[in-house]
């Protein structure tokens, strides 16, 4: 026991170390002072992808004054490596150049299971023109847009996903058909799976922890196979930059332990999609909440009413940031769990935002929209850009909604209905003149071009449901 304790009390001491590295001299002094020979770094693409190299720490503290190389051209990269033509990027000027990034020392991270030497991680952005497409750099204009007016955004998400009794190997084996879920059937909630994969769910937790991601809650979901674990509250960036970490790492840990999960949005069609409901609130400068008022309706301040104003006037039309791809729309169909609308309630599920109401310290809205294929970072910035908006603007959300929605489509507006399609999506995000003066001309042409060839991509494609449909009888 007091062995175990030793162990713990170590590990806990070097997360808090990590955690006060605020400069990039506090990064210097934690190298030197542990040893550090090499360290690895990343960048986020625009699917949500980590992509990064290992590099010596010699390099590392060279790459904080001077800026290391990461090529432009991963804005126009699709999973699987499938690289799209996009003007300026691989097309007409674009040449598969390298352009400039800064090293962020907040963001650094140990990881678990690398040795004591090579354990840091550490994000990068991009800091010259490719910084007007960067995913990262964009959710940060957001957090900075919000301190200018006086705010400070907190943020947490609560990820679905289905865990596999299969590793990466034999899921290519597969053809990614046939494949053995965790459990065989659904069990919500229920204490006897929780028990029997309870080293699952440690490992993973502990994992996450260690790197500087808090777990609130874990458990099962409403399928077989399905798992959600929902992190802890943080404040801007480093609650931006723990969703997007923690689904690279979530993923490499059960790998490492020969199990495969996956954040699809919608893996069978008998089944409810994974999501990504993400939870947000605002305080003011100095932390106090302001989406909490005791004396208005339902406890909802004038500053959060016209958050959820601007997030229904908004959202609609920059969905593509939350559901970037064919699968994402899988899941939004009615009875899902999953919002069909721009609608909302107090504690409504079936509405596209929830008000969690009743006290000051947790009062938030949650975004039901997401699926958890998102890239949290383009999320994160179209929910805090449009809610901000709406304050600008003191748009007035609508009447609150306190029924099944479901069983109410046809009573809700069109202007509130999400797109049913990608290629909706894409036209409705690459009209919008609220995304062109919020996140950049620039980057709304990158994205909807990358969109369009994903959708192209996809149009092309023979399936298995073809090949059922139509090879013998046609």
């Amino acid at each position: 026991m007091a062995e175990a304790k030793v162990k713990q009390t170590l590990l806990t001491e070097g997360i808090m170390a990590i955690g006060t590295i605020k400069s990039a001299d506090d990064l210097t002094a934690h190298i030197k002072r542990n040893g550090i020979v090499r360290a690895q770094i990343g960048y986020t693409d625009h699917t949500g992808q980590l992509r990064g190299k290992i590099i010596s720490t010699e390099k590392l503290l060279g790459g904080l004054k001077k800026g290391v190389a990461m090529t432009r051209n991963l804005a126009a990269v699709d999973f699987g490596d499938i690289i799209f033509s996009i003007e300026g990027l691989t097309l007409n000027g674009g040449g598969f150049g390298d352009s400039l990034a800064r090293i962020v020392p907040e963001s650094c991270r140990e990881i678990p299971w690398e040795p004591a030497e090579s354990n840091l991680f550490l994000l990068i952005e991009h800091c010259d023109e490719a910084a007007a497409y960067d995913a990262r750099v964009l959710a940060s204009r957001m957090v900075e847009k919000a301190n200018a007016m006086g705010f400070r955004p907190y943020f947490s998400c609560e990820f679905e996903f289905r865990v596999f009794n299969e590793t990466s190997k034999s899921a290519h084996e597969k053809d990614f058909t046939g494949l053995e879920l965790a459990t065989p059937e659904s069990n919500y909630l229920g204490v006897l799976r929780q028990s029997v994969w309870s080293e699952f769910f440690n490992n993973l937790i502990n994992d996450m922890e260690h790197i500087g991601i808090p777990i609130e809650v874990a458990h099962w979901e409403l399928a077989p196979g399905f798992a959600e674990l929902v992190m802890q509250y943080g404040e801007g960036m480093r609650a931006a930059d723990n969703a997007v970490l923690f689904k690279t790492f979530a993923k490499a840990s059960a790998q490492r332990r020969n199990m495969l999960l996956s954040f699809m949005a919608r893996y069978d069609a008998n089944s409810d999609g994974s999501s990504c409901h993400m939870h947000t609130s605002l305080c003011d400068m100095d932390g106090n909440p302001v989406f909490y008022d005791p004396e208005a309706e339902d406890t909802i301040s004038e500053v959060m009413r016209l958050f959820i104003g601007g997030m229904q006037r908004y959202v609609p039309e920059c969905i593509l940031m939350m559901a970037p791809n064919i699968n994402s729309y899988k899941r939004y169909l009615p009875g899902l769990f999953a919002p069909v609308a721009a609608t909302w309630g107090i504690d409504n599920r079936t509405s596209g935002f929830r008000a969690i109401v009743g006290q000051a310290s947790a009062q938030r809205l949650e975004n039901r929209a997401p699926g958890a294929d998102v890239n949290p970072y383009l999320a994160f910035a179209a929910m805090l850009g449009a809610g901000l908006r709406g304050i600008e603007e003191k748009i007035k959300p609508t009447q609150k909604s306190e029924t099944n929605l479901y069983a109410e489509m046809d009573s809700i507006p069109k202007a509130l209905r999400f797109p049913e399609t990608l290629k909706d999506a894409i036209s409705l995000f690459k009209a919008s003149s609220f995304a062109k003066e919020t996140f950049g001309e620039e980057f709304v042409r990158i994205f909807s071009d990358n969109r369009e060839a994903h959708l192209a991509d996809f149009n092309s494609a023979v399936t298995d449901w073809e090949r059922r449909r139509y090879l013998e009888l046609t």
